[in-house]
């Protein structure tokens, strides 16, 4: 075969089942990735994505077994004939979860980085200034004597990119590189990705942040029911309804766009971008946009609206959809955003007796890192707050003093008025539930209700009562169907809700989620949010650490900004996200609609849509 005619990769008639599953994950997948072609692999998660990407590495059937039929060829050898280890010098591959990727046996960052390069026999020299020059472009360098198993999710996650981009492999496979990264490292890590792609390395991407995958693919391919549905590129697809049918998340300002001319003003079709969509208005409305405040990061993607035919559709997850209005939650009447203009109810400075009450909390690893810095926080019964900021600011290790898995240097805990200082876990466990990052440092069981009971057991709860419990958390989360599944049966965003159910079955006071986005389709985004409605409608204190700025704006009316291992900023949502100062120490983006509303209207909009649409109509 004529080596400049050679497809990267090439899948022909492509059809591949899991042991004992009921249905292909692939189906007859046919699909061409040219030599430096960038292509991005979206859809539905349980679409087949991560299945196809590991098709790609020989994965699938090599390592996890299953039947396979057709032919999946890279750079014309087909991967039948090709062992899992011939394939390394032709293919990286990054994981959808970090941990994953780690070796398990290199101490420091720097030789996580080097392991395999050490593998592939590059010579020392070599291999020292290749980590040395990825540590800083990567911006890992002060990490680089840190163990990869004490980083926070998202450090692992740039550890678990970097360790691949240095192999300078020809074909990379990324699947959900960004998931736990805060906006300006995604931003910095899609440069990388984007500099390897200009190099003439062959990219394919799996993606949710649709802003990224706008700018920078090629190509887009969306997958349906282990289908190739559509293809073609970012303009084209995402502007075709079948993508929005399978479940795909759009580009932030399509629907910032669709909201403006529900409400009169007539605007050109599908920007891909805030910038597009902001030269639309002005030249729709004759208004001149103030030029953007210089920053470091920018449009984040992460919000959309509900896929057709979701069963939850009633609640129009996506920027200024109208919901249904649910006692206190937020998305309903009291949201900034909300068209109804109902006052906000009083942060929980306004409210008695918090149920969490961390009072100028200092806490140092035992390696002497400082992790939290004089950190004070309430937070009320029947509250929901968001903690945005930079991964490594503090804000798991802030949960974790809260839940009592850490004790603090320095200040004190209460919960419900109580100093926990003494607390033994047990105790702390009754108050606070805590769903943590990644889903399978939380799992062990053999099935999603075992999992799911397991807790109420150790807390003795009695057996009628527990099963109650059970039966309503799998039924809130969506489970009830996967209750006898095994939770490893299931993909990484499904098993997220697993631990999810776990913690609303015990009923604590205080719920703690960690990046409970990440990784998560249409339909799992609002039944997210579904949770987190009814969690407050029951009273729960509710804290959640995420990287999503959107699902913040549209969901949380109090967000906490942490930077530099301290609060920055807390207040109500429509102010926090004006404040430039705060988001840039915390590499945080502005919210698609405070950068549009920024541009023409200054600070005067807050959240609403009706209060930008009539001031551009003035």
């Amino acid at each position: 075969m004529d080596a400049v005619n050679t497809p990267a990769v090439e899948f022909k008639g492509v059809t591949f089942t899991y042991p004992l599953a009921p249905i292909p994950a692939l189906q007859n997948i046919d699909l061409v990735v040219q030599p430096g072609e960038f292509v991005s692999i979206v859809g539905a998660n349980g679409a087949g994505k991560s299945t196809l990407c590991q098709a790609v590495r020989a994965l699938v059937p090599q390592f996890t077994k299953g039947e396979l039929t057709g032919q999946v060829l890279v750079n014309g050898r087909d991967n039948a004939a090709t062992t899992i280890g011939e394939l390394t010098r032709d293919v990286g591959y990054v994981f959808q979860n970090p941990f994953t990727q780690m070796s398990g046996v290199s101490p420091t960052v720097f030789d996580e980085l080097a392991y395999g390069l050490g593998n592939l026999g590059v010579p020392a020299d070599e291999m020292r200034e290749r980590v040395e020059a990825m540590l800083k472009a990567t911006k890992l360098d002060d990490l680089r004597d840190r163990n990869p198993f004490e980083l926070s999710g998202g450090q692992q996650q740039r550890v678990a990119l970097a360790s691949i981009l240095v192999m300078d492999q020809p074909v990379l496979v990324i699947d959900e590189p960004t998931s736990q990264l805060d906006p300006e490292t995604t931003d910095a890590m899609f440069e990388l990705i984007a500099q390897a792609h200009s190099a003439g390395r062959t990219i394919i991407l799996v993606e949710h942040k649709m802003e990224q995958v706008a700018q920078y693919s090629d190509r887009v391919v969306v997958m349906e029911s282990g289908r190739i549905v559509l293809h073609g590129t970012p303009a084209e697809v995402f502007s075709d309804p079948r993508c929005a049918k399978a479940g795909v998340r759009m580009p932030e300002s399509m629907y910032l766009r669709r909201a403006i001319v529900e409400r009169g003003i007539p605007l050109p079709e599908h920007p891909l971008s805030v910038k597009e969509l902001v030269d639309d208005i002005a030249k729709a409305t004759g208004h001149t946009p103030q030029p953007p405040v210089a920053s470091s990061c920018a449009s984040v993607a992460g919000s959309a609206p509900i896929a057709p035919d979701e069963p939850e559709s009633g609640l129009g997850y996506g920027p200024f959809a109208t919901a249904p209005a649910c006692s206190g939650s937020p998305g309903g009447p009291s949201h900034p955003r909300s068209l109804t203009h109902n006052p906000t109810p009083p942060l929980v400075h306004d409210l008695p007796a918090p149920l969490v009450d961390v009072r100028d909390v200092g806490f140092n690893y035992p390696n002497g890192v400082e992790a939290v810095r004089g950190v004070s926080l309430s937070v009320g019964a029947g509250e929901s707050v968001a903690i945005i900021g930079q991964n490594g600011a503090g804000k798991t290790t802030l949960a974790k003093l809260v839940n009592g898995l850490l004790k603090p240097t320095s200040g004190e805990v209460l919960l419900g008025g109580e100093p926990t200082k003494k607390w033994t876990a047990a105790r702390t466990a009754r108050r606070v539930g805590y769903v943590f990052q990644n889903p399978d440092d939380q799992i062990f069981n053999k099935s999603v209700r075992d999992e799911v009971a397991y807790a109420l057991g150790r807390l003795k709860v009695s057996g009628d009562d527990a099963a109650r419990r059970v039966d309503d958390a799998l039924t809130l989360t969506g489970l009830s169907k996967q209750a006898d599944t095994n939770p490893y049966d299931l993909p990484l965003s499904v098993r997220k809700f697993v631990t999810i159910a776990s913690v609303v079955a015990l009923d604590t006071d205080v719920v703690l989620l960690d990046e409970p986005t990440a990784g998560q389709d249409l339909i799992g985004l609002n039944r997210l949010i579904a949770i987190l409605r009814e969690l407050r409608r029951r009273g729960k204190a509710v804290v959640t650490i995420t990287h999503d700025m959107e699902f913040v704006s549209q969901n949380f009316e109090r967000t906490v900004v942490m930077a530099h291992r301290q609060v920055l900023d807390d207040g109500r949502t429509d102010e926090v996200f004006y404040n430039q100062g705060a988001l840039r120490q915390a590499m945080v983006n502005e919210p698609a609609f405070v950068q549009v509303a920024r541009s023409f209207v200054g600070t005067t909009a807050g959240l609403s849509m009706d209060a930008l649409v009539a001031a551009l109509k003035g």
